[in-house]
């Protein structure tokens, strides 16, 4: 019984059997109440019966004949005793029990009671204008016998019943584990190095379709980040091609003395450099996309931060003759501040790149859903619909030939701050970058 199969049934057995219990118990007992009342109305109408057979004749007169009662269409004959007032019987159908005394304590006129050993159903009538008593009774073991045929019936009728609910539960049981085997065998095949030829089952609205809907899901997350891994490679290796190729080129250039050694040595070192900065950006990549660092989380005003990002990047600004400004008032906030930093710079630094001839940052406090955002906004050409979510990939390679790793960096910093990095228009008319800062969790990587 370790599988959901068994499991299912034996809680479906289980409940059957108790249910079945319970129903044979109540069904008995009602059985029982029903007979017993009819005999007792029965037993009344016949000591009504005694007493006017009395009332015109001797006592000597009766005979239990007399006295008839029916169960299940059954003529059954009843006993009686006559007593005096002091419960001394003076006449009975059975002999023998004339001259004894009924010491038994009798509740009512009629009901139940226990005569030699024996519960009986009874009544007791007094007689009109005598000092007697008639008291006509009936065993109660032999009453039950007679339901016993009923009562064999009744057990067949519910066992019969039980095998149907049993068969019908079987069946239940099979299709609602057949989705389940189904995709315990789809997920046995999946391999997500390789295209799958057999797909996943299609899912329902039931909780057992929703199961398959989401392991359909995530295997396409899986392809989908396999195919993303893929093509991050392939754009490695072709980013480290070009200056390993420059370096090992311009070393053999000087050998030949092609090129003069101060010349290829210049080369060499700024490919060199590019490789560097290029291998790091990668590291720290890779660093924050699978490994949860703890970043303490500080007190900062987001307005003076961001006038130190955009003074680290006048200089570059003032060179195209681009105006560069803050706007918002001040805003303190707890947030880990050196990768909040790293990402103002890297956005301001793109700003510079690509915008006309002016540049804003602004604080946003009241932004909608979020706690607070900043905004880089430039006069630039902007992105197409086709770049907006594009350049957020790694080694993404733009309409301008660039590529890069700034923007994956500053959005998987942005996510593990608890917030998002997001792409829209300017209303310079350029792009716009936002870091919006939901109302998140409060750890030591940001509030």
């Amino acid at each position: 019984m370790h599988t959901i199969r068994g499991k299912m049934l034996l809680s479906f057995f289980l409940a059957l059997v108790v249910t079945v219990g319970i129903t044979v118990a109540l069904f008995v007992s009602l059985i029982d109440d029903i007979l017993v009342n009819q005999v007792k109305a029965q037993l009344h109408g016949q000591a009504e019966k005694a007493e006017k057979i009395l009332r015109n004749g001797d006592i000597s007169g009766l005979n239990n004949t007399e006295f008839k009662y029916v169960v299940k269409g059954l003529m059954l004959d009843a006993d009686y005793l006559i007593l005096d007032p002091n419960n001394k019987i003076i006449d009975a159908n059975d002999d023998r029990e004339v001259g004894n005394t009924l010491n038994y304590a009798l509740s009512g006129r009629k009901g139940i009671a226990v005569l030699h050993g024996r519960k009986i159903l009874f009544t007791k009538e007094r007689l009109a204008g005598r000092p007697y008593s008639i008291f006509i009774y009936a065993p109660l073991s032999s009453l039950r016998a007679l339901y016993g045929s009923l009562m064999r019936t009744t057990l067949l009728a519910i066992g019969f019943s039980l095998l149907m609910i049993l068969v019908i539960g079987l069946l239940t049981v099979s299709r609602v584990v057949r989705p389940l085997n189904q995709l315990k065998e789809a997920v046995g095949r999946y391999e997500p190095y390789r295209s799958q030829d057999e797909a996943f089952p299609v899912g329902d609205t039931t909780e057992i379709g929703e199961l398959i809907t989401t392991f359909q899901s995530m295997s396409d997350r899986i392809q989908q980040h396999q195919r993303n891994q893929v093509e991050f490679l392939q754009n490695v290796s072709h980013e480290l091609r070009t200056p390993l190729m420059s370096i090992h080129g311009f070393v053999f250039a000087i050998q030949d003395q092609v090129v003069t050694q101060e010349t290829g040595l210049e080369v060499i070192l700024t490919q060199s450099v590019r490789l560097m900065d290029m291998v790091d950006k990668l590291l720290q990549l890779s660093r924050l996309e699978a490994v949860d660092e703890y970043w303490p989380a500080s007190a900062i005003d987001l307005r003076t931060m961001a006038e130190e990002a955009a003074l680290l990047l006048m200089p570059a600004a003032n060179e195209r003759a681009i105006k560069l400004q803050v706007e918002g008032a001040s805003l303190q906030v707890v947030v880990a501040g050196e990768q909040l930093f790293q990402v103002l710079v890297n956005l301001l630094q793109n700003a510079v790149r690509h915008t006309s001839s002016q540049i804003c940052v602004r604080i946003d406090a009241e932004y909608p859903g979020a706690v607070w955002a900043i905004h880089i906004d430039d006069d630039g050409n902007g992105l197409s619909e086709m770049e907006r979510d594009a350049v957020f990939q790694r080694f993404y390679t733009g309409s301008n030939g660039v590529t890069g790793l700034g923007l994956a960096i500053c959005r998987q910093i942005a996510t593990n701050l608890d917030g998002e990095l997001v792409y829209s228009t300017s209303p310079l008319g350029g792009a716009r970058f936002s870091f919006i800062k939901h109302i998140g969790r409060l750890t030591g990587t940001g509030a």
